[in-house]
């Protein structure tokens, strides 16, 4: 049986994606300690963003109860911009976003002597 042009094998098995990667590829199928490992600045800047907008509007919308819900969307704030950050170091690495600093990262560490 095919699904989206591919073959489907069984269950359980990880997604394919049938994008062209428009950069050079440093890792087509990164790990998520591999991820979190890539982070740049902007990615615990997206992080850091999105945890602290988040615990403001949880306390201007959670009206009756102000302070639990300030920490409640404090934690899904947090969540969020960590999921974001590492979906943006997973296409950096896969070669969908630009990823100068990985591919120069890639070729100082394997280079041969």
């Amino acid at each position: 049986r095919q699904v989206h042009g591919g073959t489907f094998d069984s269950f359980g098995t990880m997604g394919v994606d049938y994008n062209v990667p428009k950069f050079p590829v440093v890792d087509p199928a990164p790990s998520f300690s591999t991820g979190v490992r890539n982070f740049s600045t902007n990615d615990y800047r997206v992080w850091a963003g999105t945890t602290l907008i988040s615990l403001p509007f949880g306390y201007i919308v959670g009206k009756p109860m102000r302070v639990p819900t300030m920490w409640a969307a404090g934690a899904i704030g947090c969540i969020g911009g960590f999921m974001l950050a590492l979906q943006n170091s997973f296409g950096r690495l896969m070669g969908d976003l630009p990823n100068d600093r990985e591919v120069a990262s890639f070729l100082r560490n394997n280079k041969s002597d």
